[in-house]
């Protein structure tokens, strides 16, 4: 489609506009390694009296578990889970340690605070790894998927309820005081929503096409109203018919309505990001990617950059349907 558009108008203007589009492909940035993308967090270790004080909070089955050599293999999303229910767990038992159990020696009251302090603190980190650093994120950045398709107006709908439920996640981080999500035990399923979809790379390989597409065509339109006039006097000629059909057909008729698909659902998608990204910490080595990738407002983002083509497109054909009186009003 777009290779069909930048010929036709190529044609009708007289002035031949390169596609490349493999070079525009070539220049997306490459989603930082793995040990980019983690954060370190601190683990907390207990002695055998310590372990034995948490029989007051019936968390000795859930310690024990977490410690064996099976659970420190676990994945982050693994390790994200245990942290999003042990956490209400241990606030649960200092309250009942300082409102019921008097019986409950001083130092474990100590070690609560200091390791429901700690566990908070890294609780952004812990979502953080468990989402960026994960391969089924990965995907969503690839650089070997094909464009959404045409008629791909639903392909971000399966991956809105996982989203929407790590955006929550994100502002439990910043928070002091809440419960389990209900949906926390099937968080796996919504890893699994996002293993499953491409959309992320798909889109980003949209935009870039639709960027370079959009920059080639108007550029081309600029050189030609340098070179000499289309039409005099405001008045449309043969030249000027083809060129209103080409406008009319291949750039209102395709071109826009596919800017549209992937205009509304990149939206979507960016905000779901940034509500989440907002609230977490970013390591130092992938902040620049996020920053160029998901922040719609960056300067030098991919979606500055979309709309910045965008904008001198339509300005460009503007300046060539007034030409030859043929924007409406004129």
């Amino acid at each position: 489609m777009l290779e069909r558009y930048t010929e036709r108008v190529g044609n009708a203007i007289e002035e031949p506009i390169l596609t490349e589009f493999d070079n525009a492909l070539a220049a997306r940035p490459s989603l930082p390694p793995k040990r980019q993308r983690l954060i370190e967090i601190k683990t907390i270790s207990e002695g055998l009296i310590d372990v034995l004080d948490f029989r007051h909070c019936d968390l000795l089955h859930s310690i024990a578990e977490r410690n064996t050599t099976l659970a420190r293999l676990a994945g982050h999303s693994q390790r994200l889970i245990y942290e999003l229910e042990v956490l209400p767990a241990l606030r649960r038992c200092k309250r009942r340690i300082d409102e019921v159990d008097t019986e409950a020696p001083s130092r474990l009251k100590e070690r609560l605070t200091q390791i429901i302090e700690q566990k908070q603190q890294s609780l952004g980190a812990a979502i953080w790894n468990a989402l960026y650093a994960s391969t089924e994120m990965e995907q969503h950045f690839a650089l070997t998927e094909a464009p959404l398709p045409l008629q791909g107006s639903t392909l971000l709908a399966p991956l809105k309820p996982a989203l929407a439920h790590f955006q929550l996640l994100a502002e439990l981080s910043e928070q002091d005081a809440w419960d389990t999500p209900a949906f926390v035990p099937t968080l796996e399923q919504d890893f699994e929503a996002l293993y499953r979809s491409a959309f992320g790379a798909q889109w980003i390989t949209s935009l870039v096409l639709l960027t370079h597409t959009l920059k080639q065509t108007s550029d081309a339109i600029e050189r030609r109203l340098l070179r000499r006039p289309i039409c005099f006097n405001n008045r449309p000629n043969n030249q000027a018919q083809i060129i209103r059909n080409v406008f009319q057909k291949f750039y209102a008729g395709e071109l826009q309505p596919y800017m549209s698909l992937v205009d509304r659902q990149g939206q979507e998608w960016l905000t779901a990001h940034q509500q989440i990204l907002d609230r977490l910490p970013v390591p130092s080595g992938a902040q620049h990617y996020f920053l160029a990738m998901l922040n719609p407002q960056a300067a030098d983002g991919l979606w500055q950059h979309y709309l910045d083509a965008r904008d001198a497109h339509t300005r460009n054909w503007q300046r060539l349907l007034r030409q030859c009186g043929m924007m409406p009003g004129s």
